[in-house]
């Protein structure tokens, strides 16, 4: 036993000489920024990188919607591929909160892990959001929801030095609210930042019903009838409040007018006409 002792301390010496000992409390600066993970493995990347550009000059870019459902990969990819000709400093990415658990707008300072880096968080501003009392901190529920978790990976490899600001919406935020957020992220990034809506649309049904319901919310989206996109249940759309948030920067920013890039549901991409589907929507919006 003394002789076990003896070993022990003399490791302790080895190590505390060595300088890896230290257990002080280091500076906010000095520590690393812990990293969610993101919800595509390695493998799963390496097949969805592997898709053909869209040829397409967006211009300058205010806001967009992507899908968050991964059958949609070439969709994001598209996407992403179109904004990466403006390469922003900050990306404002705001989805559903699927779990509905937490604060009604809930957001976080963590970056984000993904196969081919991490993608940093901005944290003035999500600080500032916090501080202000427009969204809640909750690391917990950030990192499991994968309207955000499904889209960083394109973040980094298509826009490796922008920053994130991630923001999920619980089911039952208001248009206030929504607008309330947009007042104060504009004043936080001076509009300079482009917000991507995370947002997947008619869920569950034929391949068939997806289309007419795709119809009606696109009328509703050209109209920009936000308040009855509101009313809207899960076979139109999983987060209103995302998209309205689409929406109301670009017309902040001056804009308002978008491009649809892409429509279509997963029935169509698996050619299946009896699969319960999810239908997707790629929107820009320029200035």
């Amino acid at each position: 036993m003394t002789s076990l002792l003896l070993r022990i301390s003399f490791l302790c010496l080895l190590v505390f000489i060595g300088g890896c000992g230290d257990t002080g409390q280091k500076s906010d600066q000095a520590m690393p920024n812990p990293a969610h993970p993101s919800f595509v493995t390695r493998q799963e990347w390496e097949s969805i990188r592997s898709y053909i550009p869209l040829d397409l000059d967006m211009g300058h870019q205010l806001s967009g919607v992507v899908p968050h459902h991964l059958v949609a990969a070439d969709l994001i990819a598209d996407y992403f591929q179109l904004l990466s000709q403006q390469q922003p400093e900050v990306l404002i990415i705001v989805g559903p909160n699927h779990e509905n658990q937490g604060a009604p707008i809930i957001t976080g300072l963590y970056d984000w892990q993904t196969p081919q880096g991490s993608v940093r968080c901005e944290e003035k501003i999500v600080k500032a959001l916090i501080n202000s009392d427009l969204a809640v901190r909750n690391e917990e529920v950030l990192s499991r929801e994968h309207s955000i978790g499904s889209l960083v990976p394109f973040v980094r490899h298509f826009l490796p030095e922008t920053r994130i600001v991630p923001i999920i919406f619980k089911h039952g935020v208001s248009l206030q609210e929504v607008d309330s957020l947009i007042k104060g992220l504009r004043d936080l990034t001076d509009g300079e930042a482009v917000l991507l809506a995370s947002v997947d649309f008619s869920h569950y049904l034929t391949r068939s019903e997806a289309e007419v319901r795709d119809k009606e919310t696109l009328s509703y989206m050209e109209n920009r009838d936000l308040a009855t996109l509101f009313r809207l249940g899960n076979d139109h759309l999983d987060s209103p409040a995302s998209l309205a948030s689409a929406f109301h920067w670009a017309q902040a920013g001056g804009g308002g007018e978008f491009i649809l890039i892409h429509n279509t549901n997963s029935g169509i991409l698996m050619n299946s006409e009896i699969m319960e589907t999810t239908s997707y929507f790629v929107l820009a919006f320029g200035d």
